[in-house]
């Protein structure tokens, strides 16, 4: 999911604003400005995973779940309880689990809020929102756009791409993207099923593997193909 959602999401009254910390660069829309609440919450949630990763490297470095840790920070138990229900490794949950973070934050002040981390979203709203992708796939390009047929409930929506962005995927789909109301497993998912699709006939397989995990809804794009199942629809 290019940043070019950042241009296109349209809340009018809303404010907006860029918070960046450490790898983390959040686009915020709120009903007010909260932006130095939003960064004190990630700067800390960045002190409490720092500080348990220099004392426990396989939290940074596994590519599979690891154990739960009672005295593990209340993030790094949430990354490693998505990340096992999805079968990758703990940091594939962060930027959805960051942006779920600052958005419940978000809530105790708004009624409606979008975070978005990187192309992994947490959002609120009132009605059903329409989110352009972009996914460098020729035959598609950023012309694509999807909407969520779900309103006044927060939800998480996630992408991955062996093509696009500095995460790490095993696959090579030009987009995976997981709908789900826990957005840090949104995160881990987008992952898991990415690193399925190695070739245009294996979103049959991602799309089945979604469904098993009970998501709201899930897209995937390789080559000349989209796989879309769920509470979302091209539009």
């Amino acid at each position: 999911m290019k940043r070019t959602y950042r241009e296109r999401f349209k809340l009018d009254g809303f404010e907006s604003w860029e918070t960046t910390y450490k790898s983390t660069n959040l686009f915020v829309k709120a009903c007010k400005d909260l932006r130095l609440e939003t960064f004190e919450i990630v700067k800390k949630l960045w002190g409490d995973l720092l500080a348990y990763i220099e004392k426990n490297r396989d939290f940074l470095t596994s590519l599979k779940p690891i154990k739960q840790d009672k005295k593990a920070p209340k993030i790094a138990k949430r990354m490693i309880e998505t990340s096992r229900r999805a079968d990758v490794g703990p940091m594939a949950a962060v930027a959805g689990a960051i942006a779920e973070e600052v958005g419940h934050l978000l809530l105790k002040e708004c009624d409606e809020c979008v975070v978005e981390n990187g192309g992994d979203v947490f959002l609120k709203l009132n009605s059903e929102p329409v989110i352009g992708i972009y996914t460098q796939n020729p035959y598609f390009g950023d012309n694509l756009d999807i909407k969520i047929k779900i309103s006044k409930t927060p939800i998480g929506v996630c992408s991955s791409s062996a093509k696009i962005g500095p995460s790490l995927s095993l696959g090579k789909a030009d987009l995976s993207l997981i709908i789900d109301k826990d957005t840090a497993f949104a995160d881990a998912l987008a992952t898991k099923t990415a690193n399925m699709i190695i070739n245009e006939g294996d979103i049959e397989t991602a799309i089945e593997f979604a469904k098993s995990k009970d998501v709201e809804g899930c897209l995937f794009i390789k080559g000349k193909k989209v796989g879309i199942w769920g509470k979302i629809e091209l539009v």
